[in-house]
């Protein structure tokens, strides 16, 4: 891919993006080598020599607890397995850098074409990768540039990209289906899910983003999940606040997540009839849900504090996935 900026008249901005194996073998070898030695190091627990492998931008952008933070989440949280690498990016860049540049084999197909930040630098790469959790996969980008004859992370993202094994495009399908059958609420959550696994960071941004983007915003979306949240449920004199609404994987299957806030309780059972009772609502004002969930999963938060209590209501007959 090749392209003339016109904000840089003077010296236009000129680059190549080449993919897997058309980039030259030896480079890529390295390349790949570097990616995956770092976060071999991030996963087990060795946060410290993980940022001696950055660049100097790179240590300048994050700080040794973030690392460790991220570091622990993965060895302790997420114990990700299986680490395979996806596609390789490879960006020769001659004059000022635009901004971004274009990677694409097809930019007709929303998962044809990537849009990836490029620094003013000759050449520089990015490595996504990706690895097997328990219930989900995770992707990890990586953007290397040179740095003292060797290649450097200029940075790294880390983000779910299933839920139950199905990916941004299985998950927009889905929204797209449950469009079409008027069930705006289920397509909402799906749209929302979809965007989400999706998401690279702001150095790495997959066509797909763009193309959901544009499909939602013709979506009719319910006034009880427009807009960012906590959201204000009502139920007669009752009013429920809930802080988080969407889509989540457990043992292959797609449940209806909600988390909502609560004053403190004095025991199990109290709480778990507030779950219950929410439950109740959530049927009775969204019954559409039973055709793409396999069931609902009510999340107490206690105001306040950390304090959290889970109530499972799981449909008697549903698909692996939860949508059916």
């Amino acid at each position: 891919m090749i392209a003339s900026s016109s904000a840089y008249p003077q010296l236009p901005a000129v680059f190549t993006c080449n993919e897997d194996a058309n980039i030259p073998a030896a480079k890529r070898k390295l390349i790949e080598a570097t990616a995956s030695e770092f976060l071999q190091k991030l996963m087990e627990s060795r946060s410290e020599e993980a940022l001696t492998m950055m660049s100097k931008d790179g240590q300048a952008n994050v700080t040794r607890e973030q690392m460790k933070g991220m570091s622990i989440m993965l060895s302790q949280q997420w114990k990700p397995q299986n680490t395979s690498i996806q596609h390789t990016y490879f960006v020769k860049l001659m004059g000022k850098s635009p901004g971004r540049v274009l990677c694409a084999t097809n930019l007709k197909k929303p998962n044809g074409w990537e849009s990836l930040e490029a620094a003013d630098l000759a050449e520089q790469a990015y490595v996504s990768m990706s690895a097997e959790t328990i219930n989900n996969h995770l992707a990890f980008t990586v953007w290397l540039v040179p740095e003292e004859r060797s290649w450097k992370i200029q940075s790294v993202w880390m983000n779910v990209s299933t839920l139950a094994d199905k990916d941004s495009m299985q998950l927009w399908e889905v929204a797209q289906e449950q469009r079409k059958k008027g069930h705006n609420f289920n397509a909402a959550a799906y749209y929302a899910a979809a965007a989400q696994v999706a998401n690279r960071g702001p150095s790495f941004q997959m066509g797909i983003v763009q193309s959901i983007s544009e499909d939602v915003s013709t979506l009719t979306i319910p006034e009880e999940v427009k807009g960012p949240p906590p959201f204000f449920w009502k139920d007669g004199e009752r009013t429920y606040k809930v802080l988080q609404v969407g889509p989540i994987a457990v043992g292959g299957k797609i449940y209806l997540a909600v988390n909502h806030e609560v004053p403190p309780w004095q025991s199990n059972e109290q709480v778990d009839g507030w779950n219950k009772e929410f439950i109740r609502y959530i049927k009775q004002h969204f019954p559409e849900y039973s055709d793409a969930f396999a069931g609902i999963v009510i999340r107490a938060m206690e105001r306040g504090t950390t304090r959290g209590f889970g109530t499972v209501d799981e449909l008697k007959t549903s698909k692996d996935t939860g949508a059916r």
